[in-house]
């Protein structure tokens, strides 16, 4: 880009921008130019994740803010280079999460000039959050995209970490060199990306790790276990050796004998009611009795045990579902 198209694009930000928000808000957004930290530049942190996000949720001014942010990225201080691409990352996240919101479907709009921009930016401003931000905007391309194998490319150049393979993963790369990696955090990342029945077995195994909820926070910004179960729930299990079937069904109970862990997905996978029978009876009936020996779930989670169990074509009642389960056993 020539200096003069450089100057041009500079203005057209600053020009809308300036249409988009008040004017001290616009002061904010102008501490992020200077060279230098301290409380003026976090008063526009607090603004980015603050007000033009705010606590998951995206806004009329998310868009401006973002077309802003993408294309002055280059111009930004190191320091506030590094918080604008976890900003950036957590509205590509967001979007992901929540498709259906109609700010999310207009910010999606903007996902060639995101990655294109995180791709140009200088090496030496790409903070540890860089590949994360890219793997959060995977999400609209196809991996033959031509853009994806751009990607790709960058993200190899990176060391190995939960981060980086999970962003190779949602872009399409081949995650399955990383399996047996030591690291939880690359063998979770590796495992979710590859539904091969030996990312499979593995996914089962890091959803066994008391550390696995942390680890994949560190991994999506907004991610949550749900999302990893839900995962592993939708994987073809047709011709599964009896030990894996097994492993399954101890982890499903597992689950539901843990407080505060997600056992609804493993509804899925129940032979009564709506599920598609990859348990057995046996199975079956001891996770369903776990359901009900769990008083968390019958007390501060009722509505939701409720839903769940109506959803899976079950009984919603502690005592029917009791009943159920004896049936089953007798």
């Amino acid at each position: 880009m020539s200096q003069d198209e450089q100057q041009k694009q500079n203005d057209d930000a600053w020009a809308e921008i300036r249409a988009a928000i008040s004017a001290p808000e616009v002061d904010l957004l102008q501490l992020l130019i200077k060279d230098d930290s301290g409380d003026d530049l976090n008063e526009a942190f607090e603004y980015l994740f603050g007000t033009a996000v705010h606590q998951g949720t995206l806004y009329d001014i998310t868009l401006p803010v973002l077309r802003f942010c993408v294309r002055m990225l280059d111009q930004f201080s190191p320091e506030a280079t590094e918080w604008v691409v976890i900003w950036i990352q957590l509205v590509g996240s967001l979007i992901r999460d929540y498709p259906e919101n109609p700010y999310a479907i207009q910010l999606h709009k903007e996902n060639v000039s995101v990655v294109e921009a995180l791709l140009a930016l200088d090496a030496e401003k790409r903070s540890e959050y860089y590949t994360r931000a890219l793997g959060a905007w995977a999400w609209y391309f196809d991996a033959e995209d031509e853009l994806a194998y751009r990607v790709r490319a960058r993200l190899r150049e990176y060391p190995v970490d939960g981060g980086t393979v999970a962003a190779l993963g949602a872009w399409g790369g081949d995650t399955s060199d990383y399996l047996t990696s030591d690291d939880l955090g690359v063998r979770t990342a590796a495992a979710f990306h590859d539904r091969s029945k030996a990312g499979t077995a593995v996914l089962m195994e890091v959803l066994t790790n008391p550390n696995i909820e942390d680890i994949w926070g560190e991994i999506e910004l907004t991610g949550r276990i749900n999302d990893v179960v839900e995962e592993l729930v939708t994987r073809d299990f047709s011709g599964i050796a009896e030990a894996e079937r097994a492993r399954l069904g101890s982890l499903a109970i597992f689950y539901a004998s843990t407080d505060y862990m997600p056992w609804e997905p493993f509804l899925q996978l129940i032979n009564i009611g709506n599920g598609n029978g990859v348990l057995n009876t046996e199975a079956t009936a001891r996770f369903l009795g776990a359901v009900v020996d769990d008083n968390d779930a019958w007390s501060t989670s009722a509505t939701f045990t409720i839903d769940a169990l109506k959803k899976a074509g079950l009984p919603s009642s502690r005592e029917e579902l009791r009943k159920l389960v004896k049936s089953m056993r007798d």
